[in-house]
């Protein structure tokens, strides 16, 4: 007679049979794109671009409210933005670092549904603004832009539920091991020391999305330098080998 697993039995089943999934997990061809724009024909692209307001966000500006009415979705060009979101008791949950190729704004990118965070240029950045019913109406007349938005948003959903999971279920070691990794996948570009990650991304941005200080950031990256796993210079991070630090976090060697 087969027996039943209560419900506490079921749950820590699962924990041991269901590792962490990361972008990792979900590695696309390299022909996927990650862009609303990619897709798009030059003629697509120019119906696109001549409904698109520019935007420049000064570093610290915010850029959008959380419980504000959406107005549309954000384009990113150059600089860099951090969305986050504000718990009743007012602390600041970082959700992710977005960079140029990306958008901003959503998940009702059609709609005027309140913000469900809030959006501040980390950077000076650069933005293409379109408003949600201009937007609506281009996707039903171009079938590319419709694509390319769908598989933004997956990419965009994908990285927020690595994040989450991260958060929820590593100690602060393993979490900032876990962000190189996320940012090895998101922005990641091969080079002769190994990837670089190819984004402006400073100690005190990981440890918002890390949950610690710029200062504990500091010193754990300055050991993972000294171990030869990264090149954390002024200006430049590197990981030597990817696929060595992945298999470290599953071996659970990233220490606190």
């Amino acid at each position: 007679m087969t027996g039943t697993l209560s419900a506490p039995e079921t749950v820590k089943a699962l924990q041991r049979s269901a590792p962490m999934l990361t972008l990792a997990d979900y590695r696309l061809p390299r022909e996927q794109k990650h862009s609303v724009l990619d897709r798009l024909t030059p003629a697509e692209r120019d119906s696109f671009l001549a409904k698109c307001e520019r935007r420049l966000a000064k570093r610290h500006s915010l850029i959008f409210r959380q419980g504000a009415p959406q107005k549309g979705i954000y384009l990113l060009l150059s600089g860099g933005v951090r969305v986050f979101y504000v718990a009743p008791s007012g602390r600041e949950i970082t959700r992710a670092y977005w960079y140029a190729g990306n958008f901003i704004g959503g998940p009702d990118v059609f709609g005027d549904a309140p913000n469900m965070w809030s959006a501040i240029a980390a950077h000076d950045t650069s933005m293409l603004f379109i408003a949600s019913p201009v937007l609506r109406s281009l996707c039903e007349r171009i079938p590319n832009l419709a694509i390319g938005l769908i598989e933004s948003m997956a990419f965009k959903g994908r990285s927020y539920s690595a994040i989450a999971q991260m958060l929820g279920t590593r100690s602060a070691g393993e979490r900032m091991t876990q962000v190189l990794l996320l940012l090895a996948e998101m922005y990641g570009k091969e080079c002769a020391d190994g990837t670089n990650i190819d984004v402006p991304i400073t100690h005190e941005e990981i440890a918002h999305m890390v949950g610690a200080t710029r200062q504990w950031v500091t010193a754990g990256l300055k050991k993972l330098q000294n171990e030869n796993k990264i090149d954390a210079g002024r200006g430049r991070l590197i990981i030597r080998d990817v696929r060595a630090l992945a298999l470290d976090l599953d071996a659970g060697v990233s220490g606190d």
